[in-house]
């Protein structure tokens, strides 16, 4: 399996790990998704992770392949609501988006999604 990030490949694979019908990959699909990711593998091998003759195998045989998308506004809005109020592990990340758009903020910096969207419209979508 191939995960793009910030298309709901934890979702899909929580899904897939319960499809497998193992009591317990069902348990791991009910876990935190930093111990999904981690021991999802033992269930659902991750393409770069086999051997190249078993990744000639598969890609010879007949198998189907699916890519899903996610609306770029939901996308945005998905990832700022992870990465800014839910994760505790990407504190060196919202430091790094607040000096970035905001550089003289102070210690009660609030977490503003316009003040996000104005700085990524100001920075990336300069008129040329």
């Amino acid at each position: 399996m191939c995960l793009v990030g910030k298309t709901a490949g934890t979702t899909w694979l929580r899904l897939m790990l319960q499809l497998t019908g193992d009591p317990k990959a069902v348990k791991v699909a009910h876990t935190s998704r930093h111990i999904l990711h981690g021991k999802a593998t033992a269930f659902i091998p991750r393409f770069d992770h086999i051997t190249a003759s078993a990744r000639d195998q598969y890609l010879t045989g007949i198998y189907y392949k699916a890519m899903f998308v996610r609306e770029p506004l939901e996308r945005i809005i998905s990832g700022y609501r992870d990465k800014m109020f839910r994760a505790v592990d990407y504190g060196w990340m919202q430091k790094q988006i607040k000096l970035m758009f905001r550089p003289n903020i102070s210690v009660r910096f609030i977490k503003s999604f316009s003040s996000l969207l104005a700085g990524i419209n100001s920075n990336y979508c300069k008129k040329t």
